[in-house]
Formats: C-alpha cells, structure tokens, sequence
C-alpha cells in the first residue's frame, strides 16, 4: 500500500507542474478528476502528422493511434505512421503513445524537387507561414532548433545532403524571413525549443530531393525516453523503453492484464534474464495503466510538463484540454495501482543471475514507483521456480554488445522454459538464429524487427506438457537440419542429439571437399588455349568419376 500511497504523491501535483504563473490559470483540485467537455469557438483544423517507431513496431503504433480515434491512419515502410486529425488528438497522442519515437505535424511538403540550399531557402518562403510560426500571441518570438533526416542519401544532391548544413539553410531562411518581418530574429534552443523543426529530404531517382518540414509536438529528442532511468547506471545491453513497450503490446499483455480485470484470474509476467528491466518495467506500467507521458512529467524530464505544442500561437484553449488530459490519465493511474496493490490477480518476476543487472533494475522500479510491485530474484535461469502458468518475455545475450557467456545463458533458458507449465506463452528476442535452434521448441510465430543495425526476431513459444515436448525438439531439429552458414552453432551440454561441426556429416562432407581440392591442385595446369587438347571418351568418363561428382 506504501507504493500506492508513494505514487499518488506525484500524481496529484502534476497539474501544478504544467501550468506556469504567467499563464494565469487557477489549479484545478485533484479530488474531484473530470475530463471535461470543452465548447471552443474555432472550428477544428485537422492536421496530419507523423509519428516513427523502432523498424517493425509500425503495426502496433498504427493499433495505437487507431484505439485513440486518429483518422486516415496508414505505415509508412516498416518504422512510421501517418495519421490525421485535430490539435487534440496530437495532445492524447504525446500523453499515451508508448511505441513512438517521434511525433510530429506537417508544416508543407515540396510540390517540386529541390537540388541545391538556394531551392531549399525558396521552399521556405514560398510554403512556411512563419509569423504564425514562429509569433507567440504576445509580440514576441518562439525559439527554434532544426534537424534533419536524410532518407536514400546516395541519391540527394551534394549541394544539400549533408544534414548540418542543410538544417543551417532551413534556420537561416526563417531568420532572414523574420528580419524582413520586423527587423530581429528568432533565438536557437537545442535543447528545449518552442519550435522544434524536422526537415526531411528523400532522394530521387530524377536526381533531386523532395523536402517536408515538420515540428515536433515534444521537445527535441526522442519520446522513448521515460525518465525513470536519469539517475540510474546504464546496462550496456539495455534495451529503449519505446521498444519493450511494442514487444509487450504485441505480445498480448496488455489484453491479458485487461482480461484479469474482467474474470478476476490471476495473471503472471516473467523476465528470466532482466537484465536493466525494460521489459519488467513497462510491463508494469501497462499493468498499472500508467501514460508514459505521465511518467515524463513525473520523473521531470525537461520540456514535458509544458511540451512545445502547447506553446504555439494557438486560436482554441488548448492548455484546458492538456489539464484534462493529466487528469483523466491520474484517474486511470490511480485505479490501476489500487488494483494491482489490492487485488492480488498480478504478479511480476524479474530474474538475473548477475546481482549488478538486478541493482540497476532495482534502482529504476525505485524512481518509476513501481518497487513493491515486482519480485525481483537472483538466480541462475535454471533454477527459476514458476509454479502457474505465465507471460515470459526476456531479452537473453546474443552475441552483439553482451557475447560472454552465451552457451551457458541459452542452456539455462531451455532448461527453464522445459520446466514451466503447460499453456506458458514464451517471447524471446534473439538476433542469433542458432541460438534459438538451441531451445529445441517450436515456435508460434515471430515479429521482424531492427535496431541498430541487427536483424532481431521477437519469437513466440507456446509451451506443452514434456511429454510434446521431445516431439517439438525432434521436429525443429529435423526442420533445420542444414545449419546456417557462417554462424557458430550452440553445442547442448547435455543433450547429445543437437548437430555439431564434428558429426560424422561434417566429417565426410569435408573429407569429401578436401579430396576435390587435392585433385584440382594435382591437375596439370594449361596455360594457353592451343595447349587444350580435346579429351578422349576414357578420359571424360575419368574427369568426371573425379570432381564433377
């Protein structure tokens, strides 16, 4: 109850964080959450936005936006989605949207292609409204910061495909607009910007660019971030929270969490190998139904509690809206906690056999508020006890920034896996197709993903009764008898039916290679055509009996 009583703590003064003294807006009383229904004057513009994602999340971002009531939701490739819809809908998606690295609003896209930093600084003039831009409603200026993504590089001219320079000719071309305006210009802030502008170019097969600028509803940076690791250690292998988050929503675990709810029926998620806790930690702020842009603000990420949408020269009361957000997500956040604290119906286990990955995972539930809620252990994968069925999802080492100890973690994870009961549901992240071989399982099905620059696979694993499950190693051994080339092969310590390099297979098919190399080596080398003599029938038959077998 003391994490409860913790959370609610924070939760009631976030209304007082977002609203400075110079806004003139009386607090509104967290004892009594309403989201209202505000009767604006303005008609509704509808605007179009995008928002990106880890490559191979779009699906699940796409889900999200459509359960918020986003409009003309459509992928863009394999890492972003398009949407439209009012000011509103951008607000509710920055508070909820756990899956986006970015969320931004289309400011204009190019009619034609741009080739050099002079067609870029006509773009700007003929297409960006920069008084309402970059005016603040009061006579004063907006700060602004300018990045750039260069997308097909290879085919954007040189003028403009460097991304420093090319963000340069986007501020100079506001500034210069602003001068001829009235005489000064806008102020650059990297860190915090009123402003935050995303130019995209993407190359073309006709030798220019196409442009789009956009500006981010957050402040600059990435909305993966949720703040409940700024104090902590950073585990090498950690994983960002934007990607647990998909990995989970595509999972079913916040179905299943909404499912307890209705029947009652306990419910069980298990890490095995935690590592920092990413998956453990927005699990449980799934569970608790916990905003991750609530998170922000409590964890008092810079920018967040008055993010830049809310700071544009704006005709509707848009600041109102955002309160009643706030309020209706600590409604949600205070009868999520409540039930997990007094229901009973979840539990989480985080595992490691590492007791520094446990302290850093320890030290995050700490600061989220979420450290009486997961029963954190320290043990070896193997000897993890599970006595109901579960949700197990786990990030095990694949041999990129964690390769130590690999056989032995993979041995553990089977080891595990082959003792949980029947009806379990496994999810484990692998880039190493070998390593998964290892498991001796089935697999359900599996999401394609990539970050930096690894191919991964977010397989799933339903597990049966023992008795099936010899039949499932049996059946994935016979499926992938040929093993992958140039990829090292997990040998199991105990389980003699797994290939190795030193089958008796191997062996002859390398004998066999070698004597083919001997004979092509002990061939009498010809060095010009007129040396070629045509082969005799007996000598054909004899090449052939030899390395054309």
């Amino acid at each position: 109850m003391k994490t409860f009583i913790v959370f609610m703590v924070w939760v009631n003064v976030i209304c007082a964080l977002i609203v400075s003294p110079e806004m003139k807006i009386k607090s509104i009383s967290t004892t009594s959450l309403q989201v209202e229904t505000f009767d604006y004057s303005a008609e509704k513009k509808i605007n179009l936005y995008l928002a990106t994602c880890i490559p191979g999340l779009a699906q699940v971002l796409a889900q999200e936006l459509n359960d918020l009531g986003a409009d003309e939701v459509e992928t863009s490739g394999n890492s972003a989605v398009m949407f439209s819809g009012p000011d509103e809908l951008g607000l509710k998606a920055l508070l909820h949207v756990r899956t986006a690295h970015k969320l931004m609003q289309l400011l204009a896209a190019s009619e034609e292609l741009v080739n050099s930093r002079n067609d870029i600084h006509n773009f700007i003039e003929q297409y960006i409204d920069v008084k309402n831009l970059l005016g603040n409603g009061a006579g004063g200026l907006l700060t602004i910061s300018v990045s750039i993504v260069l997308n097909q590089k290879n085919k954007i001219p040189t003028d403009i495909n460097h991304s420093h320079y090319t963000a340069l000719t986007i501020k100079n071309a506001l500034c210069d607009i602003v001068r001829d305006l009235r005489g000064d210009r806008p102020s650059v802030d990297i860190d915090n910007a009123d402003v935050p502008l995303v130019g995209v170019l993407r190359g073309t097969d006709q030798g220019g660019a196409e442009i789009s600028l956009y500006r981010c509803l957050h402040p600059p940076g990435s909305l993966h971030r949720r703040g409940y690791r700024s104090n902590s250690a950073i585990h090498r292998a950690a994983m960002k929270e934007s990607m647990a988050a998909g990995l989970l929503l595509h999972s079913g675990w916040k179905e299943a969490c909404d499912e307890s709810k209705k029947t009652k029926e306990k419910i069980t998620l298990v890490d095995p190998m935690v590592g920092s806790g990413s998956l453990i930690l927005e699990a449980a702020m799934i569970a608790a139904d916990v905003a991750p842009g609530l998170m922000r603000i409590k964890c008092r990420l810079p920018g967040h509690q008055i993010p830049p949408a809310l700071r544009w020269k704006s005709d509707r009361n848009l600041i109102d809206y955002w309160k009643a957000l706030l309020n209706e997500a600590t409604e949600k956040t205070k009868a999520g906690m409540n039930w997990i604290e007094t229901s009973g119906q979840v539990k989480i286990i985080a595992n490691d056999i590492h007791d520094g990955a446990i302290d850093i995972c320890a030290e995050s539930l700490r600061h989220a508020g979420f450290f009486r809620m997961v029963e954190l252990r320290s043990l070896s994968c193997e000897n993890l006890e599970i006595s109901e069925k579960c949700h197990v999802v786990t990030n095990p080492p694949w041999g990129v920034r964690l390769t130590t100890d690999m056989e032995d973690s993979w041995e553990s994870l089977r080891i595990f896996l082959r003792s949980c009961k029947a009806g379990t549901e496994a999810w484990i992240l692998s880039g190493n197709k070998a390593a998964t071989k290892h498991l001796g399982l089935k697999r359900s099905q599996s999401l394609v993903l990539k970050t930096a620059q690894q191919d991964l696979r977010w397989i799933n694993y339903i597990i049966r009764d023992k008795a099936n499950f010899e039949t499932d190693k049996r059946e994935t051994y016979e499926h992938n008898k040929r093993e992958p080339r140039g990829m090292e092969l997990f040998v199991a310590k105990k389980d003699n039916t797994m290939p190795t390099p030193q089958s008796e297979r191997h062996k002859s098919r390398y004998k066999y290679q070698s004597s083919r190399q001997k004979i092509q080596r002990d061939e009498p080398k010809k060095s010009r055509k007129t040396d070629i003599l045509p082969l005799t029938d007996e000598e054909r038959a004899d090449k052939q009996n030899s390395w054309y077998l």
